[in-house]
This record gives structure tokens, C-alpha cells and sequence, in this order.
């Protein structure tokens, strides 16, 4: 896979910066996922990534999840 693919695939494409902030913030309250907008150095478009430091703990598998109630 290269760098682009890795970086654009599977992702929304935002026209805007407050667009892809807007999301993030809907993310946010839904989620409490904290995501960042930046802008893809190869389509120039925005995408939402976590913050830095904050997605490790899902890739490394160890992350909690939040348990059902009954």
C-alpha cells in the first residue's frame, strides 16, 4: 500500500476545513472520540484523524470498551 492510499483511502473527503471540524465535533459529543482535521497532502482535501497519541490504544488492542447495561 503506499503512502497516499494509506493516507486517502476509506476516508470522507471534507471541501473545507470548518466542514471536517463540524464532523469532529459531532464525532465528539456522539463518541467522545477526540479527532483533528488536517489536510491531505495528496488530494488536498480534508480528512479526520485521531489526535496525536490518542489512537494508540486502539491499535495496540488493549482498549476498553464500554460495557452494556441491563
Amino acid at each position: 500500500m503506499t503512502e497516499e492510499e494509506a493516507t486517502c483511502t476509506g476516508k470522507t473527503p471534507f471541501h473545507t476545513r470548518k466542514a471536517a471540524k463540524q464532523r469532529a465535533n459531532q464525532i465528539r459529543r456522539h463518541t467522545g472520540n477526540r479527532m483533528r482535521a488536517y489536510q491531505c497532502p495528496f488530494c488536498a482535501a480534508y480528512h479526520l484523524g485521531h489526535r496525536p497519541g490518542h489512537a494508540t490504544h486502539l491499535r495496540s488492542g488493549h482498549h476498553r470498551t464500554k460495557e452494556p447495561t441491563t
